[in-house]
């Protein structure tokens, strides 16, 4: 993915610089927008959606189980590249990349559900991490310059990838400890796109400074088998599988992140 990021931006470089002449102008304030560049940023990231926690048991889906957030806001960081090309003296049109992590602090949820075969009555406690470990996008930027500043409009491709993980506890009514406990972990890797805006301003010499938001889609997680232990364990049925999950996590989300950028000016 890195590779074709970077054959991306080039070869828009070497079109740019070449067939169309790229247009290298200085504001009246001294600044440069025209050309490569590379900074890094930092946010916060929200769902708009909640992970659906749907058990199949024995491959039959028990509905109305629980719908819960395990993850539903994250800190995010990372770096970005592009490259900025002036149609015109006002408009830039140019490419951007970026690639970050996010943090995957652990979430508890607990319900008390009355049910009855073949999910037993009792307390449930859900520990899970539903964040992707890191994100990316690839997007367009249109914008448009006004000295120092430029506003602009971004959107392309978004991918994301990880290990979420789920800790399911069962707690019988009337007992005190949990007597069941599913594990489960599944690599997720997932794609979809991104749209947003922003503003950045030229501070000094060849770094700029920004803020902007993104909505990210992406598609749903996909089932995972979790496997039982303890005495339980029994109570479901038998001491295999306990639930397979349809999660349907973080699927629309809203990043708001400040960054930073050197300007090279090349060419």
């Amino acid at each position: 993915m890195q590779k074709t990021l970077a054959a991306v931006l080039l070869a828009l470089a070497a079109t740019g610089g070449t067939a169309l002449g790229q247009i290298v102008i200085t504001t009246s304030s001294g600044f440069n927008w025209s050309g490569f560049y590379a900074g890094l940023n930092a946010g916060g990231v929200w769902n708009d959606t909640c992970a659906n926690w749907t058990p199949y048991v024995n491959n039959a889906a028990v509905n109305n189980f629980l719908n819960n957030c395990p993850n539903n806001s994250s800190f995010i960081y990372g770096l970005q590249v592009g490259y900025n090309f002036l149609v015109t003296p006002q408009f830039m049109i140019g490419g951007e990349a970026d690639f970050g992590g996010w943090s995957t602090s652990t979430r508890f949820r607990s319900a008390d559900l009355g049910l009855g075969a073949p999910i037993p009555a009792g307390t449930y406690q859900f520990v899970g991490k539903q964040s992707p470990n890191g994100a990316g996008t690839v997007r367009m930027r249109f914008g448009y310059v006004a000295d120092q500043w430029m506003p602009y409009a971004t959107g392309g491709f978004a991918y994301a990838s990880g290990t979420p993980t789920t800790t399911i506890y069962y707690t019988p009514v009337g007992a005190t400890a949990p007597t069941a406990t599913s594990n489960a972990v599944r690599t997720l890797s997932t794609n979809g796109w991104t749209a947003g805006a922003g503003i950045e301003y030229g501070a000094a010499s060849n770094f700029s400074v920004k803020l902007e938001w993104l909505f990210y889609q992406f598609g749903h997680g996909q089932r995972s088998v979790g496997s039982c232990t303890g005495p339980g364990c029994s109570l479901f049925y038998g001491a295999g599988s306990l639930i397979n999950f349809q999660t349907h996590n973080s699927a629309e989300l809203n990043a708001v992140r400040l960054g930073a950028n050197y300007l090279f000016n090349w060419p």
